[in-house]
């Protein structure tokens, strides 16, 4: 047997008697095939038991009544036989058309002209996966390279006009990048390359197959718009509502996050959801995946500083001698508060950081999903750390207050005095601390009116209410 591995030619004729018509290809992977012009075959036909079961269903495909001069030149098929010698799999392959079909009437010339759209890229899908496996024997197909660059064309107007709704399934810069190495491929050093036609065939039953999951050349634009709509309010109504917990349970999780949880969780949610947001790109999917983890640790490095910082100040105002009982456990409280946002975090980020594989995004969107609170369920988790830590900010601030008006009760005017101007200071940092926290979470939703037009159109009413009443009084 010849040496398959150094001849630059990838064809090999078999040094067997019985086997003189056939070579052997060896495929740019390193997998080899045989040919005799007509039949492919995958198995080794070395072996005399295979060839000749392949020898027995070819007889029975009408192979010899091919016209090798007309219109069958071009044709092919490939074979594969069981144990039995009975064949599993006939594909015939048309490369004057690059057309493919497990039938010989649906791969001739005289069926090419009356295919519809949808029937002929499924037919051109088959042809392409026969290259992509037996690039070797023949030479690359003409219209590979102009098939390609307009298909690659198409999907980076897509990229371009639909931007993250974009769906095809190559992102801009993959199609920058096949498009500058499928045009290399007209250079005459490849000419001869099967790697090249390998590359092609990939590609192409890559484009093929996306095109016939899109109902390529069987809808008009209305349909296709309205299809591809459809399909992306199913798939999230579907992901939101599995995502829900059972009916009774969900007013009372509502009530929990917005007054336990000061609606942090909603956060979120809304995070989760757009991290695990498929459409239908899986490299989208990934680069969310990698950002979502990124702003959680992100937030949780930040929590993790502030809590550390505040327990040092809660373990400080727990050394003061002689403090009030509701001081005492109002620093305990924030010293727990921040304890625990700090183990959470800490825990979070080690768990999360190094998560950035394909794998660990669906397993952790899936247990996410189906967890017995689902969504919510997960949100409220991620929101510990925050919640935590307001928790342990606002007891802080009861125990700092308690500390400072410890000397309420004494007759000194001077702590009397000095309390007072504590209370109105504290009282002006609430106000402004509220405004401005009520400013910061509003100022994201649009409003059509503002609670201070509504108010001032509620005293401007009731005002000319009660002057008309005073006036049929009268």
């Amino acid at each position: 047997m010849n040496d398959l591995s150094n001849d630059p030619e990838k064809e090999h004729s078999i040094s067997s008697s019985t086997t003189s018509d056939w070579k052997v290809f060896v495929h740019p992977q390193g997998s080899i095939y045989f040919s005799n012009g007509q039949i492919i075959a995958d198995q080794d036909i070395r072996d005399p038991e295979i060839l000749s079961g392949i020898r027995y269903s070819s007889s029975f495909l009408g192979l010899d009544a091919w016209d090798s001069e007309g219109s069958e030149k071009d044709m092919e098929v490939q074979l594969n036989v069981s144990n039995r010698g009975q064949w599993n799999l006939a594909l015939f392959v048309n490369h004057k058309h690059c057309i493919a079909a497990h039938a010989y009437e649906k791969a001739r010339d005289g069926a090419f002209a009356n295919m519809d759209p949808e029937t002929l890229n499924r037919r051109r899908r088959l042809y392409w996966n026969f290259i992509w496996t037996h690039s070797a024997h023949r030479p690359c197909p003409a219209r590979g390279v102009p098939d390609a660059c307009d298909a690659l064309a198409w999907f980076y107007a897509d990229n371009l006009i639909s931007g993250t709704g974009s769906v095809v399934p190559f992102s801009k810069e993959e199609c920058e990048e096949l498009l500058r190495r499928v045009k290399e491929f007209e250079l005459p050093c490849y000419d001869n390359s099967t790697a090249k036609t390998s590359f092609l065939a990939w590609l192409l039953r890559e484009i093929c197959s996306f095109r016939d999951a899109e109902m390529y050349g069987q809808l008009t634009r209305k349909e296709f718009t309205e299809r591809r709509h459809d399909k992306y309010t199913q798939h999230k109504a579907h992901s939101d509502s599995s995502a829900l917990p059972a009916n009774f349970v969900l007013p009372v999780l509502r009530l929990i996050i917005n007054c336990v949880f000061f609606g942090i969780p909603h956060s979120y949610m809304r995070l989760v959801k757009q991290s695990f947001e498929y459409r239908g790109r899986l490299a989208g999917m990934q680069a969310n995946w990698e950002t979502y983890i990124d702003r959680l640790v992100r937030e949780y490095s930040h929590f993790l500083l502030i809590s550390t910082v505040l327990l040092s100040a809660t373990v400080g105002l727990l050394a003061v001698p002689n403090v009030p009982r509701i001081m005492e456990i109002a620093a305990l409280v924030s010293a727990f508060s921040s304890l625990g946002s700090i183990i959470v975090g800490v825990f979070a980020i080690w768990r999360h950081q190094a998560k950035f594989r394909t794998v660990d995004s669906f397993t952790y969107m899936r247990n996410a999903q189906h967890n017995l609170l689902g969504f919510y369920g997960h949100a409220m988790l991620l929101s510990l750390p925050p919640v935590l830590l307001v928790w342990a900010i606002i007891t802080f601030t009861i125990s700092t207050l308690a500390y400072a008006l410890d000397s309420l009760g004494n007759h000194n005017t001077a702590d009397r005095i000095s309390i007072g101007i504590i209370l109105v200071i504290f009282v002006c940092i609430l106000g402004t601390v509220i405004a401005a926290l009520y400013t910061l979470t509003m100022i994201w939703t649009y409003q059509n009116e503002y609670w201070w037009t509504r108010l001032a159109r509620a005293l401007k009413i009731g005002f000319f209410r009660r002057k008309r009443e005073k006036e049929l009084v009268v």
